[in-house]
């Protein structure tokens, strides 16, 4: 897979083709961004493309976020080099706390937080190096444009509003998953191979074969062992692309295969329980944190294009 995406890269650019071969595809200021990096940015948002039947539409899906994977990452050097210039950092301790906090709002053991991770293809050190990008970026943000944000009562409160309207009102799932790895380099046929396994075990967990004991003998996730249970989640926390798949099964219903950057999974959901609304002054505080990240995300993406129009940034595909 990795290659094929070398080729594309090429045929698009055939110009700067020594350049890509070397492995640099951009250079910010004085730090390259290689093919490597960009390659590991853009496999999990490659993951659904795979199951693009035509190719052209596939190809045009590809290079779009090719595009924007680079733009994001011209985005994170840039704001890892003011970060330096101002001499902020992120420890290991500081990346803990976060993890901590994370296990803690959603209730999860260690293993847990792991199995959600792998359902969305995503390894523990792939997820501590995003972790300590986007702590180190929200560091650089504070400093740099925290002052621009203001939150009051009032928009508090229509927030809140806001997302009850949106809602349609809040549950829990309980899921369960089978999942067939795809390799970071399978060749087409590969691909297309373990597409077709998922679906004959789609097919087999629909006749009525036990999900459980077909997860423990097939699946190769974490939680294989306890029928790939993936434990309890709240709406909107789950991967997308699973709960998407979930959201209209009744209680018992299974679906599938759905590609992520882990592979095929075939998903049972266990339960689905609606939870009333919390009162406004219980979650003020969550909603004061989301509401002032979401005007910060504004801020900080007028910030980088400013700091792109003071900058060297060369892009070579």
């Amino acid at each position: 897979m990795r290659r094929l995406a070398l080729l594309l890269v090429l045929a698009l650019a055939a110009p700067a083709a020594a350049e890509i071969i070397d492995g640099v595809v951009a250079v910010v200021n004085d730090e390259v961004i290689t093919l490597s990096e960009l390659d590991d940015t853009a496999r999990p948002l490659l993951a659904p493309v795979a199951g693009i039947s035509d190719p052209i539409e596939r190809d045009r899906q590809r290079n779009r976020i090719r595009r924007e994977a680079l733009d994001q990452l011209i985005g994170k050097h840039l704001v890892a080099q003011e970060a330096a210039r101002r001499n902020i950092t992120i420890g290991p301790e500081a990346i803990d706390a976060h993890l901590d906090r994370i296990k803690a709002s959603q209730g999860w053991t260690d293993d847990q937080l792991r199995m959600y991770l792998s359902s969305q293809g995503i390894a523990m050190s792939q997820f501590r190096s995003e972790v300590r990008e986007n702590l180190l970026q929200q560091r650089v943000v504070g400093a740099v444009i925290g002052g621009r944000v203001r939150i009051g009562e009032g928009d508090l409160r229509d927030y809140y509003n806001e997302k009850l309207t949106q809602s349609g009102g809040d549950y829990q799932i309980e899921a369960a998953h089978i999942v067939l790895t795809v390799p970071q380099n399978a060749s087409p046929a590969e691909e297309a191979a373990t597409r077709r396994q998922a679906e004959e075990l789609l097919a087999r967990a629909r006749s009525g074969e036990d999900f459980a004991a077909l997860a423990r003998q097939y699946s190769q996730a974490p939680g294989a062992e306890d029928g790939g249970y993936l434990g309890i989640f709240q709406r909107g926390t789950f991967e997308p692309r699973l709960e998407k798949a979930l959201e209209d099964l009744p209680v018992g219903g299974i679906a599938g295969p759905v590609r992520t950057g882990f592979g095929y999974h075939i998903v049972r959901l266990i339960d689905r329980k609606k939870t009333p609304p919390k009162p406004f002054e219980e979650v003020q505080d969550e909603l004061r944190r989301e509401l002032q990240n979401k005007r910060l995300a504004e801020e900080l993406t007028k910030w980088i294009d400013e700091l792109k129009k003071k900058a060297f940034v060369e892009t070579r595909i």
